[in-house]
């Protein structure tokens, strides 16, 4: 009778030790997933953060503040002749580009004031001429 008790005692031990097993398996395999989760979040955060660093970086180092669309919207008409009145216009003529671009300004708008700022440009141009003339 001992016998059966001592194997009955040995076999629900060996049962509660395979229980503790399987227990103590799935933990660690739901501990290792989710470990591999967090440090691959983690990784592609840090990758994340050196690509714009060097994006950043990269806009600095060669001077290109703007967007591709305001480089190309500008265009060579960018370029001022070299007197401070055509700079001045220029540089209202750009704001009024960007303005386009953003949506601030409707197209008519648009255009409306450019024709503007060109007849300004013109009248300036001549008073200028005039004046060196003299």
């Amino acid at each position: 009778m001992a016998l059966k008790k001592v194997l009955y005692y040995g076999a629900i031990g060996i049962g509660i030790l395979i229980a503790v097993s399987i227990v103590v398996s799935i933990v660690s395999t739901l501990l290792s997933l989710a470990w591999a989760v967090i440090s691959g979040l983690i990784s592609l955060a840090i990758l994340l953060g050196i690509v714009y660093a060097a994006y950043k970086a990269g806009s600095w180092i060669f001077g290109s503040s703007g967007s591709e669309t305001d480089r190309i919207s500008t265009g060579p008409s960018s370029y001022s002749s070299g007197s401070s009145t055509a700079g001045g216009s220029q540089d209202r003529q750009d704001r009024l580009r960007q303005q386009y671009i953003e949506g601030q300004i409707s197209e008519a708008e648009f255009e409306q004031r450019i024709a503007r700022e060109l007849e300004s440009e013109d009248v300036d141009g001549i008073d200028k001429e005039l004046e060196r003339e003299r």
